[in-house]
């Protein structure tokens, strides 16, 4: 029983120090400062592209032969490393000297935190070397190879291309022999097509040449975290704020205990009359 009543003393006052504090701050003429001030914008700072360039891939001086198998090696490596600029520099001077080049390169800011992707396509006989080589740069977060076989694609599509240049040779003879106008519109009408899907197939056969023998290599740089730092704290501003929160509560109570006269003076009687009742009842 004494536990229970101290609890519930224990709930009352609580209760009255927190009723005291909202009146005292709803109904006080002076404004309660915040131990922090006015909030400050928050959140992630947008991304402030710094640096941008990009190279369009060449085309090989010679095919790849059909019969060779044409496999793709693409790798994405994240490395952390404090010195970004340094770090570009040396993929760059390392896609040099395997005889590649650099595909593209951004630079972004998160926040104090700065960011930078690279790309390069280099020989592929020099793809795993250049991987292990750009691994030392850093700290690897993470990193993923994949090789993709694209040697029955390539035939399919050299296969299509030969038979669509036979048709274009056989139209050339063709409309040597057209002798009306009509003959040589529609032969030339075919022409075009067949030109259109020659040139379409040759782009394609192109790409697959040049992502087969100079294989992509993904990098993306990170600086480490900054380490947590306290924020400062003003010792005079957060005294003077607990000071206004103690007269708040002071303030409360009063206008409280001011407040609750009135029905103590209509409440005290009444309960004095019932307690007497009670006990005549039982006598």
């Amino acid at each position: 029983m004494n536990r229970r009543k101290m609890a519930v003393i224990s709930s009352a006052v609580i209760v009255l120090v927190l009723a005291s504090f909202y009146v005292g701050t709803l109904f006080s003429p002076y404004a309660v400062v915040t131990p922090y001030g006015p909030l400050a914008d928050s959140g992630v700072v947008p991304p402030t592209v710094i640096e941008k360039t990009g190279a369009e891939p060449a085309y090989l001086e010679e095919q790849t032969l059909a019969q060779e198998r044409m496999v793709i090696y693409n790798a994405y490596i994240s490395l952390e490393t404090s010195d970004i600029q340094g770090r570009l520099d040396r993929i760059r001077q390392l896609a040099e000297n395997c005889g590649g080049y650099v595909a593209g390169s951004s630079r972004s800011a998160y926040g104090t935190q700065a960011t930078a992707e690279i790309s390069i396509r280099i020989p592929k006989e020099r793809f795993h070397e250049a991987v292990r080589q750009i691994e030392t740069y850093g700290k690897v977060l993470d990193e993923r190879t994949t090789s993709e076989d694209i040697t029955q694609q390539y035939i399919d599509l050299k296969a299509r291309l030969n038979n669509l240049e036979k048709q274009e040779q056989r139209l050339h003879e063709i409309l040597g022999m057209a002798k009306t106008v009509d003959e040589i519109l529609r032969v030339e009408s075919e022409l075009s097509r067949i030109r259109g899907e020659i040139d379409s197939l040759q782009g394609q056969i192109n790409y697959l040449e040049n992502s087969a023998e100079m294989s992509l290599i993904s990098v993306s740089l990170i600086e480490p975290a900054p380490p947590f730092t306290p924020p400062d704290m003003d010792w005079g501003e957060t005294l003077e704020t607990a000071i206004f929160g103690l007269f708040a509560i002071l303030r409360g109570l009063m206008i409280l205990v001011v407040s609750l006269i009135p029905l103590a003076i209509i409440g005290l009687p009444i309960y004095y009359m019932y307690r007497r009742r009670r006990q005549k009842e039982k006598r």
